[in-house]
Formats: C-alpha cells, sequence, structure tokens
C-alpha cells in the first residue's frame, strides 16, 4: 500500500515538475479551459421568454390567475343562447305556456336542470324584430378549463366548454354569466329539468318545457358551478363588435391547438392540429407555422409552456387570432408530433448576447480549441520524443 502511494506522489511531482518547465501548455489549458467553457454555454439549453401570433379554428387552455377573470364582454344582439348542464336558474316576471299552464298565474319560477345534457334555450320570441339580448360579461374562476373554444362564422355562433376545477383558492365558486334581456318578451325552452315548486303530470319533466317570459328584471345572472356548454348565436355582430368580446391578457396553462378524433379505442385516437397559420419568436429566431402543423415544447407528449394569452379575437370566415407568450427551452414545429421538422432552441448565453454575435463567438470559440489542441500535442510529442 505504502509503495502504491509513494508511486502517485513521484508520478504527481513529476508532472508538477513538466509544468513548471512547460509554462506554455499551462497557458494552453488555460485557454482551452475558457473556449471549453463559452462553446459549452452555447450549446447549454436554457428557457427563454417566446412569444408568436397564431390563427386558429379551436382552441383549449386553462385560466391560471389567482382572482377571477373578465373573459367575455358586450355581445350584443344575441338571437340565441343556450347552455348544456348543471344549474339553477330563478326567474321573476309573467309566464305564459299553452303545454304547461300550470305556470301562467306564477310570479316567480325556480327551475333545477339537473344533468349534464339538461338544456336552456334563451331567443327573442319575435326572431324578426332585432334582440335586445346582451351578453354582459363572463367571470372565469381560477383553474377553469375553457375547452374546444371556436367561431362559426357562418352562422356566427361562438361555442365552447367551461370546466372547473375547484381548488383551495376559488373553493366552490361558479363562473359567473350576466345576461341583459332587454324588454321585448322572450321564448325559453328547457330539457332535463325540474320544477319543484310546481307538481307535473307523470313524466312531463322529461319532456321539453317552452314558455314566453316577460321578465321583471332586466338582468339575469347565470351561476355555471358545473361543466356546461355554450352556444351563443348573435345577430350580424361588425367587426367592431368582434374586436371588444374577448378581455386580453389571460394567465394559462394547459394551452392546445387542436381537437381529438376520437375512433371508440383509446389507443386508436388521432390529434388533429387546429393551427391556419401563424409565426413564433424566440432568441431573435422567427419560424413559420404551415396550416396542421403542430406547436410543441421540449417533450412532443405536452404542450408548449404558454403562459399569457396576450389577444384573442375573432377573424370573420378566417377563425381566432391568439397572441401568445411563455417560457421553454425548446421550441417544435411539424405536421406529426414525433417527427417535427423544425426548432428554436435557447441557450443559457442567449440571455446575454446577441444571437449573431453568439454565432460569431462559437466559430471563433471551435477554430481556437482545435488550434489550442494541435499546438497541445504537438508540445507533448516534442517533450516526450527527447531523451
Amino acid at each position: 500500500m505504502g509503495a502504491g502511494v509513494n508511486s502517485i506522489r513521484q508520478g504527481f511531482k513529476h508532472l508538477l515538475t513538466y509544468f513548471a518547465r512547460k509554462k506554455i501548455v499551462i497557458f494552453v489549458l488555460l485557454l482551452l479551459l475558457i473556449f471549453g467553457t463559452i462553446t459549452f454555454s452555447i450549446i447549454l439549453p436554457h428557457s427563454h421568454i417566446f412569444e408568436g401570433s397564431l390563427t386558429v379554428e379551436e382552441m383549449s387552455f386553462t385560466y391560471n390567475g389567482q382572482k377571477p377573470k373578465l373573459f367575455l364582454q358586450s355581445m350584443r344582439s344575441i338571437s340565441n343562447l343556450e347552455s348544456e348542464g348543471v344549474q339553477t336558474l330563478n326567474f321573476a316576471g309573467k309566464f305564459k305556456s299553452e303545454s304547461f299552464p300550470q305556470i301562467n298565474q306564477l310570479k316567480d319560477l325556480k327551475i333545477e336542470l339537473n344533468s349534464s345534457e339538461s338544456k336552456l334555450i334563451i331567443a327573442p320570441e319575435n326572431s324578426k324584430l332585432p334582440s335586445e339580448i346582451d351578453l354582459t360579461k363572463l367571470l372565469l374562476q381560477p383553474n377553469t378549463e375553457v375547452a374546444g373554444l371556436n367561431y362559426d362564422s357562418y352562422n356566427k355562433k361562438l361555442a365552447f366548454s367551461l370546466e372547473p376545477q375547484p381548488t383551495s383558492k376559488s373553493g366552490n365558486k361558479p363562473n359567473d354569466l350576466k345576461l341583459y334581456l332587454g324588454d321585448q318578451p322572450l321564448k325559453v325552452s328547457l330539457e332535463g329539468y325540474k320544477l319543484p315548486a310546481i307538481k307535473l303530470p307523470n313524466r312531463s319533466e322529461q319532456t321539453a318545457l317552452e314558455f314566453i317570459y316577460l321578465p321583471d328584471n332586466k338582468e339575469l345572472n347565470l351561476e355555471l358551478a358545473k361543466d356546461t356548454n355554450l352556444y351563443i348565436t348573435t345577430t350580424a355582430p361588425s367587426k367592431n363588435d368582434l374586436d371588444q368580446w374577448f378581455r386580453g391578457k389571460i394567465v394559462t396553462k394547459n394551452v392546445n391547438f387542436q381537437r381529438i378524433d376520437m375512433s371508440g379505442d383509446i389507443r386508436d385516437n388521432l390529434a388533429i392540429s387546429t393551427i391556419i397559420e401563424g409565426k413564433i419568436r424566440m432568441v431573435e429566431q422567427e419560424k413559420d407555422i404551415k396550416d396542421n402543423q403542430f406547436l410543441m415544447g421540449e417533450n412532443p407528449n405536452s404542450p408548449l409552456n404558454i403562459e399569457l394569452i396576450r389577444h384573442l379575437q375573432i377573424v370573420p370566415n378566417k377563425g381566432l387570432e391568439v397572441r401568445i407568450a411563455g417560457k421553454t427551452q425548446q421550441i417544435k414545429i411539424g405536421l406529426d408530433k414525433d417527427f417535427p421538422v423544425s426548432s428554436i432552441q435557447g441557450s443559457w448565453l442567449d440571455g446575454i448576447l446577441p444571437r449573431d454575435a453568439i454565432i460569431a463567438l462559437f466559430s471563433f470559440g471551435a477554430a481556437t480549441i482545435s488550434y489550442l489542441l494541435s499546438v497541445l500535442i504537438d508540445n507533448i510529442s516534442k517533450s516526450t520524443s527527447k531523451p
């Protein structure tokens, strides 16, 4: 054991003596360390802020803010509003129904929509008159998923689903939808309902209920505490109206620009991109996104880490325009998630120097390392060849 330790000590002394005599070798090694570190910092991935502008047919996201967020506002002249899901409604005013005359003498009517397939439809009684129904605002509670958001320009219909996931911060507070009903009589249709205060004939609650409603209160508040599908049709909105519907700066997570084509077998479900066109930028690099291409992060099986929807609006006859921002190490683009055709990757040094300077520095560093290695090898070869 002692002989082995002495041998190591002697070898180390000889190495120090060699380096002491060969100061050029120490200098070359120091330069190699410096330029090697610089080159490694250029290659080493690092997260950076990205931004993009996309036009899409459909999208989904989860609201990731801390407080209720205004999502929709100022949707005027609604010709038909349909909701599907569980909720409780309280109407006050005058009612008229030919199929259920029991409600004609009531001044208040409580309605319970008690299943995910329950439906509520509100529309003007006279479809030939301009509608006075407005959606004044829709507030999203934290951790609510907005799924399948899309706009049908031909039918002038906005559709999406609200899927709340209560947290310790939001509790069981519902998403809040407020309507202005106007002065006109309304036609209300119900499916899958209960009328707690009225005894109806057997199976009547499985029959669609339709009545004319003249409200006492011009405002109606819908509390959407459960999963709800919404379909909102308007009458010929102007471009100025469309531009005002959505409120921007939505803090998000799990943003997706795709829909799933289901075959009945979960293993055979097919993801279809809903992107029409767009651009994405990060670390002074910009890439175009073409029709039906996917936008991915480091992991193709998870969505790109989009943290903010800066702006959202409808582009008539095209889709939704969405401006996004977030932070990631890498962006991948391609028609197939497993085979991206282009990418943007940020390095640690991208946060310090411009991209052109990094490219020049990398070229210079690689050339310098090659030269220094050749000098080092040549110097060592000459030293070992001497007696």
